[in-house]
């Protein structure tokens, strides 16, 4: 991993550049982080920029429990004793990260499904938080943006910096995976809605750089999830099973499937196709004892 850095947003509000972008918020002499980034070797690093700074670390709060958002949760609790906040789902995966891979394989998951990428350290959530409101007394608050999982939320600092998490993918990252996780489309739908109307000077997306504006972004996120449904209710033509669709899409869109992509590509095809159905556009049938989806 490259070195890390803080770099200045407005007021007392920072973020650290790296594959997950790491929130700081400073005051009165310690720092609240929003997120953790994704590893022990992050940890570290960003225990290194407080301790440059003469900051204590008071604080994590994690938007979701998604492994890259926690990865340095476990070291830096042991490091400093800080607290960790998140929301009462999501800090069920943060304390018990087998969760996640379990989830996401609909099983118990393979050794190869039990690496950093998919299954963090556990870490000791000490305060549960609603999705919404004001932060146990920090000043920043708490914005519900369910869809990407079960219950992730946003968080905005007195600066008015809106940290989005994972409710928006950058251009590249979608023109280059095109299927990015998604858990719940009828919330991410809200969500995009909703985001669209929050007001704020800067808006950080965990997988990309910092924006003044949002809109085009949101649209273009709208426009990519209602072009893969179009595909997924295309492939339903005739019934077909979900790992005949998962092929079909992977071969439109050039996915490469290793263990980890194929549960989360699978999950969130599965997603789509319930999306679909309680649209009413597809149908659930069984056919020699198995599962197909066609057109309703």
């Amino acid at each position: 991993m490259a070195s890390l850095k803080l770099c200045h947003l407005a007021g007392n509000t920072y973020y650290i550049p790296a594959p997950t972008i790491i929130g700081m918020y400073e005051k009165d002499g310690y720092a609240i982080l929003i997120d953790s980034g994704n590893d022990k070797e992050a940890g570290r690093q960003i225990n290194k920029l407080l301790e440059e700074r003469g900051l204590h670390l008071e604080l994590i709060l994690n938007t979701h429990s998604n492994a890259d958002h926690i990865g340095g949760n476990a070291f830096l609790q042991k490091k400093t004793g800080c607290r960790i906040a998140a929301t009462r789902l999501e800090a069920a995966f943060i304390q018990d990260p087998v969760l996640e891979p379990a989830f996401l394989f609909g099983g118990y998951p393979f050794r190869e499904l039990q690496r950093k990428f998919l299954m963090a350290q556990p870490s000791m959530v000490t305060d549960i938080i609603p999705s919404s409101g004001d932060i146990l007394g920090t000043g920043l608050e708490a914005l519900p943006l369910p869809g990407h999982f079960f219950d992730m939320i946003g968080i905005k600092t007195p600066d008015n910096v809106l940290f989005i998490a994972d409710c928006l993918f950058p251009e590249p990252v979608m023109s280059k995976y095109h299927i990015f996780f998604l858990y719940d489309l009828h919330a991410q739908f809200e969500t995009l809605q909703r985001v669209q109307a929050l007001e704020a000077g800067w808006y950080v997306p965990s997988h990309g750089e910092p924006l003044q504006n949002i809109s085009a972004l949101v649209e273009i996120n709208r426009r990519k999830i209602e072009e893969i449904l179009g595909a997924v209710e295309s492939f339903c033509a005739y019934p077909s099973h979900t790992e005949d669709i998962l092929s079909r899409v992977c071969k439109r869109y050039g996915i490469e499937l290793d263990a980890e992509q194929y549960v989360l590509v699978t999950s969130t095809l599965k997603s789509y196709l319930s999306y679909l159905m309680d649209k009413g556009n597809i149908e659930s049938v069984f056919e020699g004892r198995t599962l197909r989806w066609r057109r309703a």
